[in-house]
């Protein structure tokens, strides 16, 4: 079986792999957080730790050119990427499980989380590449929404399955079951051809398929050339500057939340990964669907904004129950409901945000470079998540309802940047291929 030939097939395949992204930064962005909150760690050392975690996606631009330049064509032009990353993320989660104490060796783990998501970041470049190279233009929005609704599921395996395996069978089963569940997602790269006619495995048979537009690049540095043509317009600087600045405010005050939740107001670690790791990814995918099928109704830009602008007010909101501003009477941070509700809420809102930035990078990027470009924006999208984890220690500082007043307004002013991006600009004023003279 062949993933050009077949759209469902295809879809299947993209969402699963994004699955096997998501169940890893579930597992650290919930279930390891909570449970590192739970035995008195600090702001400070769980945001350092998470940031690790997303630190090698704001680098994983590089892999951009390196699977156009590089690979094996007679297996495909992605398929020989995803499998090498996919087997580095399995061997690195099964190492950590050798770890004796995750508390006393905090350090250690914090590069090993890094080394995981070096091989989890260069499958993600590699399956959106494909997803360039294999999706019409009307059907963007839609499988981009449906890919990054997956990997909200594999974030629910990540966070709320095993936050309850990790509760009734320790961290060795935790690491058990994440082995064996990556290396069952693994079969499917390994047992589909992108195109027919082409090898499973270097010593099987079969033969290059690719078409002359779809070969291997011949040089990275003609990639480099193109990609910084490609960002020389207003319209993708403004994008990157948008994507460099959307998740700054949700990466910081994750932290904070575990913190406020599990140390100042006393909450049960199973029951905020429930919401936060369970109900919370279900929005997440209902956000990320929603988000994708009406950015091809209505406009990507139009979503974003929507989605900024309610991230922005339920951040205010959050900080205006604090118990120090809230009245007697009125809701706080010690409403149960409330709370859930926020979490809920600014969940579905950022995977709303996330699907239309989606499809949105993928229409203003250059053809001719779409794959690396797209990527360079993905690893914009990212480094602002670490950014905002990085900060997390230094603001809580301030106090945490001046934090979320701050990224509440800070939030909502990021759209103030949506005018500026034409989203054709790159296709009208640089066509849908290079000159023949560039190569």
């Amino acid at each position: 079986m062949n993933l050009t030939d077949r759209p469902l097939l295809r879809l299947f395949t993209l969402c699963i792999l994004y699955v096997a992204q998501g169940i890893p930064y579930g597992f650290v962005s919930v279930t390891l957080a909570a449970y590192l909150a739970e035995q008195g760690m600090s702001v400070g050392e769980i945001g350092a730790l998470v940031a690790m975690g997303t630190l090698p996606w704001t680098f994983k631009w590089i892999w951009g050119p390196m699977i156009d330049r590089f690979g094996i064509p007679s297996m495909g032009r992605r398929r020989p990427w995803i499998l090498l990353a996919q087997c580095g993320m399995i061997v690195t989660i099964a190492i950590m499980a050798f770890v004796p104490s995750m508390t006393e060796s905090i350090v250690l783990v914090g590069w090993m989380v890094f080394a995981h998501n070096v091989f989890n970041s260069l499958q993600d470049v590699s399956v959106d590449a494909l997803a360039v190279d294999l999706l019409r233009e009307e059907e963007r929005g839609r499988v981009s929404g449906f890919m990054y609704g997956a990997k909200y599921f594999g974030m629910f395996l990540g966070g709320a399955v095993l936050s309850r395996v990790l509760e009734h069978g320790g961290l060795a089963t935790v690491f058990f079951w994440q082995t064996t569940m990556l290396t069952a997602i693994l079969l499917l790269p390994l047992l589909l051809r992108e195109r027919a006619g082409e090898r499973l495995l270097p010593w099987t048979k079969g033969a290059v398929q690719l078409k002359q537009s779809e070969q291997l690049a011949h040089s990275a540095m003609l990639l480099f050339r193109r990609l910084a043509k490609a960002f020389s317009l207003r319209s993708t600087i403004f994008a990157g500057i948008i994507g460099l600045t959307m998740f700054i405010a949700s990466g910081a005050l994750g932290p904070m939340m575990q913190v406020l939740l599990l140390q100042d107001l006393g909450w049960d670690r199973v029951a905020l990964t429930d919401i936060d790791g369970g109900y919370g990814v279900f929005l997440g995918i209902a956000g990320a669907v929603f988000g994708g099928v009406l950015a091809d109704a209505v406009g990507a830009k139009r979503i974003i904004a929507i989605g900024a602008i309610g991230l922005g007010l339920c951040y205010i909101t959050f900080a205006l129950m604090s118990p120090d501003i809230a009245p007697a009477g009125w809701i706080s941070w010690h409403s149960g409901a409330a709370v859930t509700t926020y979490i809920l809420a600014s969940t579905f809102l950022g995977t709303l945000v996330t699907a239309a930035l989606f499809s949105m990078y993928m229409t203003v990027s250059w053809p001719i470079v779409a794959g690396t470009q797209f990527t360079a924006y993905m690893a914009i999208l990212n480094l602002s998540t670490t950014t905002g984890q990085w900060l997390a220690g230094p603001i809580e500082s301030l106090g945490i309802t001046t934090a979320f007043l701050l990224f509440g307004c800070f939030q909502i002013a990021t759209v103030s940047l949506l005018p500026c991006i034409n989203i054709h600009q790159t296709r009208l004023v640089l066509g849908e291929a290079s000159s023949d003279s560039e190569s």
